[in-house]
């Protein structure tokens, strides 16, 4: 089984002072533990990532968060092709009334693509789209 992993979730295993820091490590490695599952996330999501780290806590922090990501056995990271990016701008332009970010739009069409149902986040995003399940 995979899960999509978000921004939030990898900014709360991160970063020690996030509010969801205990929660995510918890659940993350639960979630690994008792049944196996692996993630899933997109190059766009480890973009925000990066950045927010950067800006938040340190620049080491950012660096080390990319060096270990990639060495991973349970995260891939899907290179968002034109027909991803093309569908989340489809979902950009008619969720008008949402205050998704392109980023999450990008998400959603990636889950899609990879008929995933259920995303490691804390936003309420996945949820208000309508198709996912928000975990944990």
């Amino acid at each position: 089984m995979k899960i999509f992993i978000d921004t939030g979730a990898f900014i709360a295993l991160t970063d020690a002072d996030d509010e969801y820091h205990s929660t995510a490590k918890y659940f993350f490695k639960e979630e690994i533990k008792t049944t196996g599952s692996k993630f899933l996330t997109t190059n766009f999501v480890v973009c925000e990532t990066i950045n927010y780290l950067r800006a938040k806590v340190s620049h080491n922090t950012a660096v080390s968060f990319r060096e270990n990501l990639y060495r991973s056995n349970v995260i891939e990271v899907v290179h968002v092709n034109p027909a991803i990016e093309d569908e989340a701008f489809r979902i950009f332009k008619h969720y008008n009334d949402k205050d998704f970010s392109f980023t999450d739009c990008v998400s959603f069409a990636a889950m899609k693509a990879k008929k995933l149902k259920e995303a490691f986040a804390f936003d309420r995003h996945f949820e208000q789209y309508g198709n996912f399940r928000k975990l944990p």
